[in-house]
């Protein structure tokens, strides 16, 4: 399952939470809550509200409000750790609370040169942070959210710390008097976020809007957003082409052998006619953005082009497994492709086909068939 966070107007962990609220069951999370030692005793309020402002239709969102019994000091980072460490919590969710508040202690130590054991947090370390960073976990948790995406993150009057956590990450600064990315909130985003921007493509199962107090005049909303992924697997690659009309067409084999040795992960030649008539062959190398330096100059090197285009597009695949069957001729390994967790493509690897083809003295295309036909039985006896 797949979440996203759009905090381009800014996030704050109560914001956050609440858009996370309109997704869950509250009570079962209060109940988890529960499992905590919290310092002061609190209750929760959920408001949903319109929010409106001068350019826009108004918004239901939720306001997650912690109401606190008395008022709190100031706490230590070490007594924050010390609370969700002695909980009753799952492994997973600690683990994943106590992150948000590392990322936050380490920012805070940095811009304030003060070592960990002796930080104290002021408004981020009382309890209505703490319920908020908690509530967040858990609904995620809840959810069955693996991979979390969210948009540039939207800042204003920006705090040390926060300035510090969005060093490395897309932000968006905005010329408003206050502040709309809290401390609190931008710990929870940079501790999940696998990456800023567009989301992998998502069937979109449900979604909820957080707000502040605050009355401004965009809406000072968190979109959150989930669903299942419509492929298995999302992830950027590299296009390296060229066109050569003047190299000598023997070479390619080796050009090709050489490319994939150096790790290309696809290597197409296309035919084209170009000015006066000339034969021309387009060069295509699908790669990993970290391979274009090496490829690129494999292909200068033995080919006569002058120049390259490169390019970086998204590329969605199934999730792939090698399982090998027993066939009359020998074994031989079978590819499978999972769409959503349900087997949709079959392929015997072509190599083995091949070197017992040559083997047994038999059609390689007989040997294909037969890797299929027993592929396919010993998928429908759930033995695959």
């Amino acid at each position: 399952m797949i979440g996203y966070f759009d905090v381009r107007n800014g996030c704050a962990g109560d914001m956050i939470a609440g858009s996370l609220a309109s997704c869950v069951d509250i009570g079962e999370i209060k109940k988890q809550l529960k499992l905590i030692d919290f310092p002061t005793k609190y209750d929760i309020e959920i408001k949903q509200i319109i929010k409106h402002t001068g350019k826009f239709h108004g918004i239901k969102a939720n306001q997650f409000i912690v109401k606190l019994e008395e008022k709190e000091n100031d706490r230590k980072y070490r007594e924050i750790v010390s609370i969700f460490k002695n909980s009753k919590l799952n492994e997973p969710a600690k683990e994943k609370i106590l992150k948000v508040f590392e990322t936050l202690a380490k920012a805070e130590s940095k811009v304030h040169n003060e070592c960990l054991d002796k930080l104290h947090f002021h408004a981020v370390g009382q309890t209505d942070a703490l319920v908020e960073v908690a509530f967040s976990i858990l609904a995620l948790e809840q959810l069955g959210i693996n991979e979390v995406f969210a948009s540039p993150v939207g800042v204003s009057n920006i705090a040390p710390a926060t300035m510090e956590m969005i060093s490395g990450i897309p932000a968006v600064f905005r010329d408003i008097p206050f502040e709309i990315t809290t401390p609190t909130g931008i710990a929870i985003i940079v501790s999940l976020v696998k990456s800023y921007g567009d989301s992998p493509p998502v069937i979109t199962t449900g979604y909820g809007y957080g707000t502040g107090t605050i009355q401004t005049e965009f809406p000072n909303t968190v979109l959150f957003a989930y669903g299942e992924p419509s492929y298995q697997k999302y992830e950027k690659v590299g296009i390296i082409e060229t066109s050569v009309d003047d190299t000598n067409p023997v070479i390619f084999e080796y050009l090709i052998e050489t490319l994939y040795q150096a790790g290309a992960l696809e290597v197409c030649f296309f035919n084209a006619m170009t000015k006066k008539s000339r034969p021309l062959f387009c060069i295509r190398v699908l790669c990993k953005p970290e391979q274009k330096e090496i490829l690129s100059k494999i292909i200068f090197q033995q080919t006569t082009t002058l120049g390259i285009r490169y390019r970086e597009e998204e590329r969605l695949i199934l999730e792939r497994k090698i399982e090998k069957v027993k066939t009359k001729y020998g074994e031989i390994s079978i590819k499978i492709g999972y769409l959503s967790g349900k087997p949709v493509n079959i392929m015997p690897e072509y190599g083995d086909c091949k070197k017992i083809a040559a083997e047994k003295n038999v059609p390689v295309k007989k040997i294909i068939n037969e890797a299929l036909r027993r592929a396919i039985e010993e998928m429908d006896e759930n033995r695959l």
